[in-house]
């Protein structure tokens, strides 16, 4: 860890909390649903389509889960409602996968039935390296009752790739980023190319086998590289989609993907625990600072 990331980590929790909510506002909607479906609403007017988050850390308590599972329902009622373009994404340790693999399941299938409603996707998160095979196995029960479902693979994990080969026969909806959390050498590429060319890989895999590939990233070399790919094997546009989280300063490079007839989805973390999220993220990832110093001097358009 160099000495500036070192920094962030040792200070992050003695940072004002106005700092910290200054960095935050670049990312997060907001604290209620409301916010969300309105950026919602601003994204979708500019021809980008969402996915809503609700921040929130892993749960140790049933009931905690229980009041998360019901706000993704309303989440998805509120989506449906407004008739947005979105769908939406969560973490299964907020639904108590650490507490209880059962109790998690019956958390989960409880939101399936409300996306089943009005048609609509859920993505899982893909977390840290503790819960990645107990993600994947959920995601493959869910998938079983209910299609609709996806996850999430970090090409900076050495074994992405055994796992696409894995999952590619049963027709997935897989979204590939980079990765954010911090993971031994032994078990994550640590270098920038090997993670790029690790992701380029895994989402070749992908898009070779006609699964439906979510391409999350905001390097735009990577961005260049995965257009060429696309256009090499003849990829349709319902094929794939580009995603970004709301607010990184890549928005001129997502203009022109839309503009060229690619499907473009904002990341739209919300909800009253920003300061919790935030907190995390810088401490988990402390390179995150080198985003959020730009995002402080940068306003995306796209929010406006």
């Amino acid at each position: 860890m160099g000495l500036l990331n070192g920094i962030v980590v040792k200070t992050a929790p003695y940072m004002p909390k106005f700092v910290i909510g200054k960095i935050a506002s670049r990312y997060v909607a907001g604290d209620s649903i409301d916010d969300g479906i309105s950026l919602v609403k601003r994204l979708n007017s500019k021809g980008f389509s969402g996915t809503l988050d609700l921040l929130g850390e892993e749960v140790t308590d049933i009931s905690k889960a229980s009041k998360i599972t019901k706000s993704y329902c309303e989440i998805l009622d509120a989506i449906e409602e407004a008739g947005v373009d979105c769908n939406i994404s969560l973490k299964l340790t907020s639904m108590g996968l650490n507490i209880d693999r059962e109790i998690c399941w019956s958390n989960f299938k409880t939101v399936l039935d409300t996306a089943k409603k009005s048609n609509n996707f859920v993505r899982i998160d893909m977390e840290d390296s503790s819960v990645t095979q107990l993600t994947i196995d959920m995601y493959k029960r869910a998938k079983e009752y209910y299609p609709k479902v996806g996850t999430v693979l970090q090409s900076y994990m050495r074994r992405t790739v055994d796992d696409v080969s894995d999952m590619l026969d049963d027709n997935p909806n897989l979204r590939i980023c980079k990765g954010a959390y911090k993971e031994s050498e032994d078990i994550a590429y640590q270098g920038r190319d090997e993670i790029r060319n690790n992701y380029l890989q895994a989402a070749s895999m992908m898009l070779d086998k006609g699964a439906y590939v979510a391409l999350a990233t905001h390097d735009t070399v990577l961005i260049n590289s995965l257009e060429e790919v696309i256009a090499e094997k003849e990829i349709s546009p319902d094929g794939y989609e580009f995603q970004a989280l709301s607010g990184v300063p890549v928005e001129k490079t997502l203009e022109r993907l839309v503009k060229e007839n690619h499907k473009v989805r904002y990341y739209i973390p919300f909800g009253s625990e920003w300061y919790a999220y935030s907190l995390r993220r810088m401490k988990e990832n402390p390179d995150i600072w080198k985003h959020t110093l730009k995002a402080l001097f940068f306003r995306s358009s796209h929010r406006k």
